[in-house]
């Protein structure tokens, strides 16, 4: 990348919806596990992809290998809860004395950003996690939800310093804040295409995060549909006049159709592009459109690849 962020201690990857967030996250947990560093890929309530990425079963709420230095965990809120419960309360039968009866449950219902606290906070659990004085993870790549979402979950650290007395929970609340706004351990990777409301959401969220003092170090533009017919060439000039034919047969018709379809999608991406690049201040990366049916291992790495490519 412009700026090498995998030896950061938590990486997180946000972006809007659909355009390609977890596919990104899965080749730069695998660029970090290639690199030698033990890797957590670590998503929340997803319909899993990353098992499929390394040609493995989907991903549950248990650490699951995924490749040598690489591993997965696809949790939820109420796992993260019981998960910290028990690491709190240290007994499964206290645990369930305090957290599992009618009246906590309904409490624990009622409190607004707890799920996405919980969730936020197993996370940062991991940066931390230790076995045997050391660390049991060098790098913990947060696929995280969608923008608007991952905005209001890094938010909840900031709101409780705010508005709770001081103690244990605020206690919590200052040192995940001090990681989020630390680019020395935290990095922040945005994903977009290059379409307009990608592009405004990408620019709108860099804007939100620098409200916090999250700085996001890296922007991937992803799906960039290649330049097969480059202004004023040979091969531009047929396709106009090809495309000019009104008596063009079949299947020189449909073979033409798709080249205009093709220089027409590379020149929305270059409206796009000059967009971000006047309007942010992230350094941007560019990925290309990959023409398969079914991302493969193979493909993840290669994408991994290109994302440590000056």
């Amino acid at each position: 990348m412009a700026v090498d962020v995998f030896d950061r201690r938590l990486i997180l990857v946000v972006g809007k919806g659909g355009v390609g967030r977890s596919t990104i996250a899965a080749a730069i947990a695998g660029q970090c596990a290639a690199r030698g560093r033990k890797t957590l890929l670590f998503e929340t309530n997803a319909n899993d992809r990353f098992g499929a990425y390394y040609g493995k079963p989907a991903v549950g709420t248990s650490v699951t290998q995924l490749a040598p230095n690489l591993s997965a965990v696809n949790t939820n809120a109420a796992t993260a809860l019981e998960e910290y419960g028990l690491m709190i309360l240290r007994w499964r039968s206290v645990y369930e004395m305090v957290f599992e009866n009618r009246v906590t449950k309904a409490f624990l219902r009622a409190v607004p950003g707890l799920d996405d606290y919980a969730l936020l906070g197993k996370a940062w659990y991991h940066t931390a996690e230790e076995k045997r004085g050391k660390p049991v993870w060098d790098t913990v790549v947060f696929d995280m939800p969608a923008s608007g979402h991952s905005v209001s979950m890094l938010r909840i650290p900031w709101v409780i310093l705010d508005t709770v007395p001081e103690g244990p929970l605020t206690r919590d609340a200052r040192t995940i804040k001090e990681l989020l706004s630390d680019p020395k351990r935290t990095a922040v990777v945005l994903v977009t295409l290059a379409e307009e409301m990608p592009v405004n959401e990408a620019i709108e969220l860099e804007t939100k995060l620098g409200a916090l003092g999250i700085v996001p170090q890296q922007m991937i533009c992803n799906q960039i549909y290649p330049d097969h017919f480059p202004d004023a060439t040979p091969v531009a000039r047929v396709l106009e006049a090809l495309t000019a034919d009104p008596q063009l047969a079949t299947p020189l018709r449909e073979v033409t159709t798709h080249g205009q379809l093709s220089r027409d999608r590379r020149r929305l991406n270059e409206r796009y592009l000059a967009e971000l690049r006047k309007r942010t201040k992230t350094p941007l990366k560019e990925l290309p459109m990959l023409f398969t049916p079914q991302l493969a291992p193979a493909h993840v790495r290669a994408l991994g690849e290109r994302l440590i490519t000056p």
